[in-house]
């Protein structure tokens, strides 16, 4: 299908890459609606964009079911959707932190990517087409000590990590209905929840990923182009993702693009 027949559900909306994927999403034609807790910017959005606004906690699944119903009620059934809401909380070691504030992250990034996906997965199955698009993050392989340089987010990275075990085994799930799901990093983005984290790199501008390069990967997914990997993690400032289709035998045969314990023997 067209962009211009499809409808996507993008959350976590309001600010940062869901604002940007969302944006470009409507500029390609998708009809857009546009989940976040804050009104006021989904309003602006909708000003900019013509996006429909849908105020969302995501971790209330009330909430959730009736934001999907008035999304497919007012757009038509859900094509895309795009979990993107998410948060990081608080770095620092583990027995310090407060443990709502630890859960609240495994909740908005894990539970709220849940929840929405339950929530649209009966019609994409009735439709026999769909696609779900989880947002994780590469701190779900860093190694602690040598890629974090000191930075330690055990909720973070705990979450993000179950966000790509959660899509391997949606998908599994999903593809005999016709239904493709993907994990994807969008690198490290200029946004107010890296602010703190990547205070010391925000003036160095190579440091930083671009949010469009999510944008454009996830309207590449949309198109079916990768539905071969549906299950799989894709990098969305890696150079060569557009040509990863045509690698498809090669990956599924060789079992890449995915999170699995290395033995000794494989070294």
């Amino acid at each position: 299908m067209s962009a211009a027949s499809r409808v996507a559900l993008v959350t976590g909306a309001s600010q940062g890459i869901g604002r940007v994927v969302a944006s470009q999403l409507a500029a390609s034609g998708f009809a857009v609606a546009a989940a976040a807790r804050s009104v006021e910017q989904l309003q602006e959005l909708q000003e900019q964009t013509g996006a429909l606004p849908v105020p969302l906690d995501v971790t209330d699944a009330e909430a959730v079911g009736k934001a999907v119903a008035h999304v497919e009620s007012e757009l038509g059934p859900i094509d895309l959707l795009v979990n993107n809401a998410g948060v990081s909380g608080r770095s620092g070691v583990s027995w310090e932190l407060d443990d709502a504030e630890w859960w609240r992250v495994i909740e908005v990034n894990l539970l709220g990517s849940f929840l929405c996906s339950r929530a649209v997965m009966p019609r994409m199955i009735a439709r026999r087409t769909g696609h779900i698009v989880n947002v994780s993050s590469n701190a779900a392989f860093f190694r602690v000590g040598a890629d974090l340089a000191g930075v330690i987010n055990s909720a973070y990275m705990a979450s993000k990590a179950a966000v790509v075990r959660f899509t391997e085994a949606l998908a599994a799930e999903a593809r005999p209905a016709g239904v493709q799901v993907f994990a994807i990093s969008p690198g490290t983005v200029k946004t107010d929840m890296t602010a703190t984290t990547f205070a010391d790199q925000w003036d160095e501008d190579d440091f930083w990923s671009r949010p469009e390069s999510t944008a454009d990967l996830i309207e590449f997914i949309a198109s079916g182009a990768l539905d071969q990997l549906s299950g799989r993690y894709i990098h969305a400032t890696a150079d060569d993702w557009r040509a990863l289709a045509a690698r498809d035998a090669e990956i599924l045969e060789r079992d890449l693009l995915a999170l699995r314990l290395r033995s000794a023997r494989d070294a």
